[in-house]
């Protein structure tokens, strides 16, 4: 019985301490991943296809460390994407237009 009402216990403690570690450390990241991801997508997206740039110069141009971004090009588009695709973020060019950001599930 004690060995039941210690393992409660400690279970107790172990999700007080990941709310916690989630409200403290991982919240910011999660929401910092959801502005950077668009916005690297939108300025690759315009690097590559209005300014005709390599990729490789186009990632020269952040200020930020954005190495947790991934990005993809497809058919005139820019995917950028974190944490294993859970946030994501696709511009796409259009001529006389320039790079849009497309909604979640357009």
């Amino acid at each position: 019985m004690k060995l039941v009402k210690a393992a409660i216990v400690i279970a107790i403690m172990l999700g007080v301490a990941a709310l916690l570690a989630w409200q403290f450390l991982i919240k910011d990241q999660v929401e910092l991943a959801r502005v950077a991801t668009p916005y690297g997508a939108k300025m690759v997206c315009s690097c590559r296809f209005v300014a005709e740039r390599p990729m490789e110069s186009c990632m020269n141009d952040f200020t930020e460390d954005l190495s947790a971004v991934s990005f993809a090009e497809e058919n005139k588009s820019i995917r950028a994407s974190v944490l294993g695709g859970a946030i994501s973020a696709t511009a796409v060019y259009e001529d006389g237009l320039g790079c849009t950001l497309l909604r979640d599930g357009d």
